[in-house]
Formats: C-alpha cells, structure tokens, sequence
C-alpha cells in the first residue's frame, strides 16, 4: 500500500483532494437518501434514474476532481468521447445495481449482487476516465493494485447495499454512506497508487477536454448533485412530514378501538394501543412483554396451531395480577418496520359480552322480580321431577301461595311497595327451602314451590308450617311496618294427580279453600274441594260479567220510627240474577267479590244509584248503604261519595253509610280520616252489626257515629232470652247518652217490635216491616205513610 499512500501524499493536491472527499461524501448522503425514497414511492422509476444521476455524478465527479489534483502542473487533457462514456456508463451500470438491490431489498443476494454491480459501475467509471487522460508520456499500471482497487470497489460496494437496504437496525443508513464512500475513495487512490507515467510520445493538447472544460463540467457535474440532494432532502422532509402525520392518525385510530391491538416478533411484544396497554396493565417497556405469559398452559400450543389467520377463536387470558377474562383473539401476520417478520393480534375482551349473555340466559329463566325461576324453567323442573319420581317410586309435593288481600298494598302504599313487598318475600321463601326443592313466582303475588323427595304429608306439613311463620312476620318499607298474610294448597304426587298440570290445578285448588277458610292456613287438596273449586270459580266469572254488563240490582228496605212505625230511610240492598245460577244470595257473592276487589265497582254503583233514587223520594227520607272494608281500603271513596252527591244532587244529610268493626280494626287511623272527611260532607255514619266484635265501645268513643245498629242475633231470640233483652236495653241506653240513634235489625213479629220500643230502640227494621223491594215500589209502600212522612 506505499505506493498509494505516496500516490496521495505527493503527486496530489491535498487541498482539492479535500474537496472532492467533501463532495464525495455529500454525493454519497444523498445518493442513499434519495434511493430510500426510490423503494416506497409510487414512481420507482423516476427516482431510480435520479439515483442512477446522482450515483454516477457522485462517483465522476470526485474522480475528475481527484483527476485534477493529480499532477497539477503537468499539462493533461480528456478524451471528450471516453470522459462522456466514463459518466453514461457509470450512471448505467451503478444504477442497474441500485435497482436491483432495491427491488430485491428482502432478499440477501439481491443486495449482494447489487452491490457487486455498484462496485462494477465505480470500476468502469474510473478506468474510462483514466482511459480518457492525455498528456506528455504514456501511462503504465501496476496489475497487483489495479486488482486490489476493483476488489476494494466491488467488496464495499457489497457491504454498502447490503446493509444500507438490510433490516432497519440503527445506524444502518450511516454505515451505508461510509461504505459507499470508502468505495469510491479506495478505488480511486488504489488505482491513482497503481499509475506509472512514462516520458514518451506527448498526447496532451491533441484536440482533448482542457482542465478548463473539465472544471465546468465538474461543476455541472457538483450542481446535479446538490440539486438532487436537495430535492431529495424537501422530498424525504415531505414525506417524513406525512409518515409521521399519518403514524399519528393510525396511533390515534388505534389507540380509539376498543380492541387492544398488540403486534410481536416472535412472542416479544414490539408495540401496543391503549386498548391493550390497558387490558394487560403494559408499561413502556414493550420488549420485556411476551404474549405467552398470556395464554399460559396448553393455550399457546392452541394459540400458533389451531387458529387459523384471520380467523378469530376464543381463549381465556391472563392478566399480570394473576385474574383471567375471556377474549377472542384474530392474528395477521405483518411487516415489521425492520423488515423481519411479525405478527399483529386484535384482542376482543368478552367480558361484558359473557356477562350480557349470561344475563339474558338468566332473565329468560327467572323472573326479574324476585330473581326466582319463572314459569317456563319451574315447569321443565317439575316435568323433570314426574319423570325421576316415576322411575324411582318417589314422592314430591306441589305448593300453591297466594298472598292474602294483597291488591289493598299496592292500593294503600303503592306498586313500588308492593314489589318490595314481593322481593322479601321471595327471599323468606327461599331460605326456608332446602337446597333441592325450587320455588318460582308465576306472577302477581302468586307463588308455587316444587318439594323434592317430600316424605309424607309429614315432611311437607313442616315445610308449610315454616312458610306460614317466615312470612306473617311484619315488613318495613319505606318506615312503614305492612303485615300480610298467605293461603297455601298442596298437592301431592302421585296421590293427588300423576302429571304437573293435574298437580298445579289441584294445590291451587286447596289454595283457594284455604283462603275461603279463614286464609293464613294451609290446606291439602281433597277431591271434593274440586267441584267446590269450579262452582266457585263459575259464581266469579258469572259475578265479573254481571258488573261489566251493568245486570246488578238495588232493593230497598224501609227503616221505621219504632213508636209510629212512620218510615225514615230505606237500606240500599244489592240482588244478582244470573241467567245460568239463578237468583244468587248476597252472602254467596259478596265474599267473592271481596276477594277479586269486584266490592269496589260494586259499591260504586250501588252508591251512584240509591242517591240518584233517593232524589225521587218525599224529604226527609234517608237512604243507607253498606260499606266494605275493602271499599275503605281503596283509595277514591269520599271522591266517589262527592261525586255521587253532586250528579244526583242529594243533600249529604239524606246518605247514611254504614260500616262495620272489621274495618275499623284493620286500619284505626286511616279509617277515622276517611270517617271524618265523610261528615264534613253532612253524611250520616252508622255501625253495622253492633255487638259481634270485641272493642266496639272504644270504637263509639274515638269514631263519629251517628247511628247503632244492633245486629239480629240479639233481635231474633229476643222473647226468649233475657240476657238479649239486657245487651239491647243497655246499648240504646249507652247510645241515647252518646246522642247517637239506635237501630234494630231482623224484626220479624210484633212481639219484637213491641219490646224493642220498651227496651228505647229509636228505630225498626225487618221483615214485620217490609221485605227488600223494587224501587218501583217504593211509591206505592209510601201512599200510607204520606201524611206522616210529609208532617
């Protein structure tokens, strides 16, 4: 290498040798920038020919400069054709090699043989220009160098484009530039060492490029460069400009998916969007993460083999806290920006969706109010449990629940109360169950429980007995204490009915005997309550129907002075005929209507219509009508007195309403209000059926009575049973001091009614009177008494 390093020290100006490193290395930045755009482009062409300049002006440009450190006082020209061959054949062949390591960038020998080629281009580039060079002497070589410079030429020009268009590893486009350039240099300063100049026959001057020329057209030749340089710097600013801009919106796109979004090389996580950040708790250090630790177990052999690209499949993954979720997953394989293969991986977390699916199972099997099985799933239990039973001999037992008086809850306190109500309810039911019986609720305050394996009637008598006790037990809602009580029917299998259908029929039907004797109790099914059931659920049906279709009817019995036996008022009576049943008797559907709430509807009528004909009687007759303490219980009846006094136009003094103990029991205050709005309408208030409770003097004392009536159980026997005669004696006494008018009821002889005179009973009502009649007939009962009425 002596020969070359003095080939550089003393026969070259180290000042222009300068410049042309500072050119060539600025040429060689540029060549690299401006091919990087040449393999993303839409135009590869274009921007391969200005590789193609730019390479070529690089390399011919620090030849020439070189050149013309070379020797500079010695007079030298250039053959204008080969100067120009040098400069189209190094554009030719260096771009070739460009092109074909940039077609070929992912493959090793594409890069390989195009740096070959480059180092080739480079070779030619030089030897046509030293070809091209006139002066006095002629030149020799010395072969060994000559070698060693294609070699160097060819070796970094292989170095050079394989790493500069390898995988992106840092440093790369640097280690590219000093390559190339050390191509270059090496070359031409090996080839400069290698060149003899022998004294000899003179070329220099014989028609060739002067120093001159070549200086401009070096210059041109600097200027190609510069402005491709350049041009590629704007273009890569541009471009490096929108990369990043649309990197950002792909981030923010990415990072706005509710997705997590990971992509990896190899298991190792490369980068992230929030969404997966997120979902597996990710830090900055992305290179520590490994997919695997999120699938864990057998998964990851399921995760790379049985998934198939593009296609989602559902795993359950691992949380670094240990806690795992459900998520589908979808993998894309994709190019990384290094050029090595990776793999994207779109994570769907189905947690939510698990939980929505789980919770529409279960609504569509339970009922959302009590959260208890409903119908649909209580039925396929129960046809499961015939088919157990049938197959093992075992028993079970259906349980029919109806909450007692329910509807006057929500009436009183409201739906929201009553669905309270519902929900503790269901709980109480629940916990005294064991674990293998189910019960459901069918709807409304209807329960039914399925007992497995029930022992007996044994078994069953002690569950019912720990149902009535859980669930008589008051309940606070909303600072109000509610007590309500519950009628039970059971039916056992297979005594009672050997499908579920016979057996639900059958506990609701001792359900409904239960409640007709007495409610709060249990009773199991007999197969006489059957008939009993279907007579009485003909007397409802019949009874709606008459109340829909306005078939009801009033009579009316007069109520007498008992000294005159001058008529006062008429008691309003309601009568049902049915077409089917026939002349039905108030004490056989007025508990019917109790219970179904028809009493209100009922009692509306009834109080609509004895006002409207009260109005068609002489002044000062009254009219009395009954009141239910379900009527009470119910929310509008003083709006529904009101109403009725104003569309008939009855004085309020002219309405007797009369109520019984049983409602002033259950609820004493509401009761009093209500009792106290009515007066302030001028309505007369009386109790009915005096004598047959048990606190009946505390309820004259605290209630505003206008009238007693002493119920006919004392009236009946009265001739006969001095202890009568004493209890009536001392209530008209008691009702004389309280100013309040007594009343008998059932007189049915004259016996009676002459005794109950003596005894200071005010006023008679009964048979020896009149019977209930029509309100067609009341005119003509009345012709006797005009006088007396009218005086």
């Amino acid at each position: 290498m002596l020969p070359v390093i003095e080939s550089v020290l003393h026969d070259h100006d180290l000042r222009i040798v300068l410049l042309a490193a500072v050119i060539c290395v600025f040429g060689t930045v540029s060549t690299l920038n401006v091919s990087s755009r040449a393999a993303g482009t839409r135009r590869p062409l274009l921007w391969l020919l200005l590789v193609s300049i730019c390479a070529g002006s690089t390399v011919w440009a620090t030849h020439f400069i070189a050149m013309l450190a070379y020797m500079k006082s010695m007079p030298m020209t250039y053959a204008p054709g080969l100067t120009a061959l040098s400069f189209v054949t190094g554009v030719a062949v260096m771009g070739f090699g460009f092109g074909l390591a940039i077609r070929g960038s992912r493959s090793q020998w594409s890069r390989a043989l195009g740096g070959g080629i480059l180092g080739l281009g480079v070779v030619c580039l030089h030897y046509l220009g030293m070809a091209a060079l006139r002066l006095p002497g002629h030149l020799t070589f010395a072969p060994t160098l000559v070698a060693a410079s294609i070699a160097f030429s060819i070796g970094f020009g292989v170095l050079a484009l394989f790493i500069a268009f390898g995988p992106a590893r840092p440093h790369a486009r640097l280690a590219g530039v000093v390559l190339m350039v050390l191509m270059i240099v090496t070359l031409h300063f090996t080839a400069m060492g290698a060149v003899h100049i022998g004294h000899g026959q003179t070329y220099a001057n014989a028609g060739g490029v002067s120093r001159v020329v070549l200086i401009a057209a070096v210059a041109i030749a600097s200027l190609s460069i510069l402005l491709i340089g350049m041009a590629g710097a704007l273009v890569d600013q541009k471009v490096s400009l929108r990369l990043a801009a649309e990197a950002e919106r792909f981030r923010a796109l990415a990072d706005g998916a509710f997705e997590g979004l990971v992509v990896h090389r190899n298991g190792q996580v490369v980068d992230a969007n929030a969404a997966a950040r997120r979902m597996f708790s990710l830090g900055d250090n992305l290179a520590s993460q490994s997919i695997h630790n999120w699938f864990g177990g057998s998964q990851v052999g399921a995760y790379a083999s049985a998934q198939t690209e593009g296609e989602a499949a559902e795993f359950t993954l691992r949380r670094p806290d240990g806690s795992t979720f459900p998520a589908e997953v979808c993998r894309r394989r994709m190019l990384l920006t290094d050029g090595t293969q990776g793999e994207l991986l779109a994570i769907r977390d189905l947690t939510a969706r698990k939980e929505s699916d789980a919770r529409i199972a279960h609504l569509a099997l339970h009922d959302p109010l009590t959260e208890l099985p409903n119908r649909r799933f209580f039925m396929e239990l129960a046809h499961k449990a015939v088919a157990l039973a049938h197959r093992t001999g075992d028993g079970f037992a259906l349980l029919a629940l109806d909450f007692d008086d329910f509807k006057l809850v929500n009436d009183l306190h409201g739906h929201l109360a009553g669905d309270e109500l519902l929900r503790i309810a269901a709980k109480r039911i629940t916990a005294t169950l064991r674990d293998a019986d189910v019960s459901t609720r069918f709807g409304g305050d209807e329960f039914a429980i399925l007992q497995t394996h029930a022992a007996g009637p044994k078994g069953t008598i002690a569950l019912v007995e720990r149902l009535l006790e859980a669930l008589q037990a008051p309940v606070q809602i909303g600072g109000v204490e509610i007590s309500i009580s519950v009628s039970i029917g059971v039916a056992l299998y297979p005594d009672d009915g050997d499908t579920v259908e016979d057996l639900l029929r059958n506990s609701d039907t001792a359900m409904y005997r239960a409640k007709a004797d007495g409610k709060a109790t249990c009773r199991f099914f007999e197969s006489h309550m059957d008939a009993a059931l279907v007579a009485r659920r003909k007397l409802e049906h019949g009874l709606r129907r008459a109340v829909a279709e306005d078939r009801l009817t009033i009579a009316y019995q007069p109520i007498v002075d008992s000294d005159c036996r001058t008529p006062l008022a008429f008691e309003a009576l309601v009568r049902w005929t049915d077409p089917e049943l026939g002349v039905v008797a108030p004490r056989d559907f007025i508990p019917v209507a109790e219970e179904t709430g028809l009493i209100v509807q009922i009692g509306e009528f009834v109080i609509r219509r004895a006002c409207i004909d009260a109005m068609t009687w002489p002044e000062p007759l009254r009219v009395a009508v009954n009141l239910s303490a379900v009527q009470f219980k119910r929310k509008g009846l003083v709006d529904t007195v009101r109403l009725a006094l104003a569309e008939s136009g009855l004085p309020g003094d002219r309405l007797e309403l009369e109520v019984t103990e049983t409602l002033l029991m259950e609820n004493r205050d509401d009761a009093l209000r209500q009792l106290n709005q009515l007066k302030e309408l001028g309505v007369r208030i009386a109790m009915d059926d005096f004598g047959t409770g048990y606190s009946s003097l505390s309820y004259l004392q605290c209630f505003p009575f206008d009238k007693i009536k002493i119920d006919r159980a004392f009236v009946m026997d009265l001739p006969n049973n001095t202890q009568n005669a004493s209890i009536v004696r001392a209530v008209a006494a008691m009702g004389k001091s309280l100013q309040m008018r007594v009343v008998a009821e059932g007189v049915e002889t004259d016996l009676q009614a002459d005794m109950l005179k003596g005894l200071d009973c005010d006023e008679l009502q009964g048979y020896l009177i009149a019977r209930p009649m029509d309100p067609s007939l009341i005119k003509g009962f009345l012709a006797g008494y005009v006088e007396i009425v009218l005086a």
